[in-house]
């Protein structure tokens, strides 16, 4: 259901794939029983569908109203009409007309045929009764077993009612029980009144009682060969019949085929073009939400986790959708309706082979769910262990190659590419396990169901087109247990993908927009209603901060203010917080406690985006990204001029190595910015966040990859093109600082100093350490006696 969740926005493609499948569904349940019907009606039956003939001759119909009641001679009378010149009449009744017909004109159909033939059962004589029997039995036999003038009734008939007696003291009852009887001696016997209808009638109905099951599939493989009898004594051409019976069934069957195979067609077109969009939102969403995550949330996944879930998992649940909007959803649609089928079957005896069938199925299934379930929940972390292993060795390559590490760096790899390779493995293998046992268990179903329907065909309780229906319908029912037994060993892959892709989505940003944010048109507004531009005063009052869960805080008690035009230098020993502490300015994360203001305003009460437009940042690392050095310059606002970007350039120190690439500006920069070096890469950084001219500058630690010399350069230029922005520059060299307009030295979080260069180096003993371990005496301006 995790994944299924993902289909609510596209209920409209759900649903068309549920009525297609449905549709192919029906179309497939529906080709058996056309088989079927070839089989048994078009081949067994010579392409005659009822035992009602469409023609019949006159003496034809004679012979069957002698095995019927009144009630049914009108019946048939009015279902036919007038006979033609050929003495042939037409069936003009309805297709209700009919099946009304079919059960006792087919009985009368059936009786007329054997005794037609001379093979009247003895179950038939004795119906009849010992009278007319023995009426038959007085009349010498001829040749044959048959009695001598049968088939010419005017011949003995005369001689008929005074024999009973005595041929019956002679015994020639039993020579008249060995099939000897034939419908002209019926004839004979209805005409000399030694039988009536009604007895006729009533042997008829003995007869339906003592062939009891079985009956109704004797009476019509018999009513039928009656029928091809009377066709061809109306002069219809039987091969023409069944020609036509098997053209248009073959027909209809085609098109049943080409519907299921439109159907299909059209339902992996919607499932794949819904899966497709399906991942494309996902992998949208999980970068939006990633996007907008603070460092605290960055820091709870990791790099190779993020980039898994976007990849890896959203992939394995678009596969899956596919083949649940497929698959899933089609098996039930056949499994039901194939079980409705042979339930319409009737009482064939074979039903406990799909019970058994399912059962051991069902027994298979639960072996492997509880066997591949731990280890799908597992393979996912393992995908997580080897990216993660993988992408440091890629992003380390130089420093492992330079230490020699490269032996244990390929030995820590293998053994997270074993561990997951060995997951993948047993999975694979509990996989291909299930498929021969499928099979095998779809092969012993086949068998019982031919051996033990075969006795029913033998038996006469089906026909050989039911048996083979109901045996196709039988593995339909199967295949769909193995279809949803397929995708059930993938389900649970799917379902810890779904809840890796969730657990991203789920999670919220801690640094969000506020309910009612303030925009700068809503704070710069005087009296009169005119807009007030910002200015970019930076305060800080008070400020605390301590990550979450953290038992002491990273920073505390900061206050201080930088107008536009001013310099704020930070430094400090390594992991005092000092990055952390210019972090809180963009709002990459929100003071535990103080504030954090912009022209009086709390930047948490300020729109997010209005913030950082306000300031440029750059971070310790300058991150680049593919593409050109212009659009690295203006990634902050792709629409900036190129007079703005080349200034940004000349500003950061970057013209000179620019001008000098023979692409200039259009130089390529990898993934990364791999191709330049540190410095170039630190100044291309640092023009980026100059190009959009900010109200306030955040250097952390920005200058660390450049020389002296440039260095110099570029605090210089800083000072004449930015004087109306307010600059933070965190750094560990005091040369970068010295100049700055105030100084805050930090030491476990704390200020412990905060002043001019002039005013730390005398009051300052941590800043005062600092200074003297990087530069001389005669460069921090002290005397002997200051120094020492």
């Amino acid at each position: 259901m995790k994944t299924f969740s993902f289909l609510r926005h596209h209920k409209a493609n759900l649903l068309l794939a549920l009525v297609l499948l449905m549709i192919q569904a029906y179309s497939e349940l529906t080709l058996p029983s056309i088989m079927s019907g070839i089989v048994d009606t078009g081949i067994s039956r010579g392409g005659i569908e009822s035992v009602v003939p469409d023609e019949i001759t006159v003496d034809d119909l004679s012979d069957l109203e002698l095995f019927l009641t009144p009630d049914e001679v009108s019946q048939v009378s009015s279902a036919y009409g007038a006979a033609d010149d050929a003495g042939v009449r037409s069936f003009i009744g309805s297709e209700d007309d009919r099946r009304a017909l079919e059960g006792f004109l087919g009985q009368a159909e059936m009786l007329v045929f054997q005794l037609d033939k001379g093979i009247a059962s003895d179950q038939l004589l004795e119906s009849m009764g010992t009278d007319a029997a023995t009426a038959l039995g007085a009349r010498p036999l001829a040749e044959g077993g048959a009695p001598s003038g049968s088939g010419d009734p005017s011949s003995d008939a005369p001689d008929a009612p005074d024999a009973p007696d005595a041929q019956a003291a002679a015994g020639q009852l039993p020579s008249v029980m060995g099939k000897t009887i034939d419908m002209e001696d019926i004839r004979t016997l209805v005409q000399v009144g030694v039988m009536s209808v009604d007895e006729l009638v009533a042997a008829r109905g003995s007869l339906m009682d003592a062939l009891g099951d079985s009956g109704e599939t004797i009476v019509t493989s018999q009513a039928i060969e009656f029928v091809k009898r009377a066709y061809e004594n109306a002069g219809i051409d039987l091969g023409a019949v069944q020609t036509d019976y098997l053209i248009r069934e073959g027909a209809i069957m085609l098109g049943y085929a080409l519907v299921a195979a439109l159907c299909a067609i059209a339902a992996a077109y919607n499932a794949s073009r819904t899966a497709a969009k399906v991942a494309r939102d996902l992998r949208h969403d999980v970068y939006e939400r990633v996007l907008s995550f603070s460092p605290a949330e960055m820091g709870a996944f990791s790099e190779a986790s993020l980039i898994t879930r976007a990849t890896n998992d959203i992939q394995q649940i678009q596969m899956v959708l596919v083949m649940c909007m497929r698959m899933v959803l089609f098996a039930p649609c056949m499994g039901v309706g194939a079980v409705a089928k042979v339930v319409g079957f009737g009482s064939t005896g074979l039903q406990w082979i799909i019970v058994v069938g399912l059962v051991v199925i069902s027994v298979v299934i639960g072996l492997l769910m509880a066997l591949t379930m731990p280890k799908f929940r597992r393979m996912q972390d393992l995908v997580d262990r080897n990216n993660l292993v993988a992408r440091e060795i890629i992003t380390g390559i130089m420093p492992i190659r330079a230490f020699g590490r490269s032996a244990s760096e390929e030995e820590r790899y293998d053994e997270a590419n074993r561990a997951l390779t060995g997951t993948y493995i047993f999975t694979n293998r509990a996989m291909s396990f299930m498929m021969p046992v499928m099979m095998m268990i779809m092969n012993v179903i086949s068998i019982a169901i031919v051996w033990f329907g075969g006795h029913g065909v033998d038996a006469g309780t089906m026909q050989v087109g039911d048996l083979m229906a109901y045996m196709n319908y039988t593995m339909q029912v199967i295949m769909s247990f193995m279809i949803i037994t397929m995708v059930a060993v993938m389900l649970p892959r799917a379902d810890i993908a779904s809840e890796r892709v969730q657990a991203v989505l789920a999670t919220t940003s801690s640094v969000a927009d506020p309910a009612s944010s303030m925009t700068g048109a809503q704070r710069h507004m005087t009296a009169d209603g005119e807009e007030l531009p910002w200015t970019g005063v930076l305060s800080f009052d008070d400020v605390l901060f301590a990550y979450p869960g953290a038992e002491e805080p990273t920073i505390e008690h900061v206050t201080f203010t930088v107008r536009p035009g001013q310099t704020l230098g930070v430094i400090g020993s390594t992991g005092v917080g000092k990055s952390t502490l210019v972090q809180l300015i963009p709002r990459l994360y929100d003071a535990t406690e103080g504030s954090v203001t912009v022209d009086g305003v709390d930047v948490r009460r300020m729109d997010l985006k209005e913030l950082r437009s306000l300031i440029g940042y750059v971070p310790q690392k300058g991150m680049l990204f593919s593409g050109d050095i212009a659009s690295n310059i203006a990634y902050g606002d792709p629409d900036l001029p190129d007079e703005r970007i080349e200034r940004a350039a000349r500003i950061a120190q970057a013209a000179d190595f620019i001008e000098e690439k023979p692409e200039g500006y259009a130089s390529p920069i990898s993934q990364g910015g791999t191709n330049v070096s540190g410095g170039q890469r630190q100044r291309l950084a640092i023009a980026r966040a100059l190009a959009i001219d900010p109200k306030i500058l955040v250097f952390d630690d920005s200058f660390s990859a450049l020389d002296y010399k440039t260095d110099s350069e570029l605090r210089a230029a800083l000072a004449r093109e930015a004087r109306g922005s307010a600059v933070v520059i965190v750094a560990q060299r005091v040369a970068t600082i010295m100049h700055a307009d105030q100084i805050i030295v930090l030491d476990d979080g704390r200020v412990v100093g905060q002043g001019t260069h002039n005013e730390l180096l005398r009051t300052c003993d941590a800043y005062r350490e600092i200074a003297m371990s990087q530069l001389s005496s005669a460069e921090l301006g002290l005397d002997e006696g200051e120094v020492r």
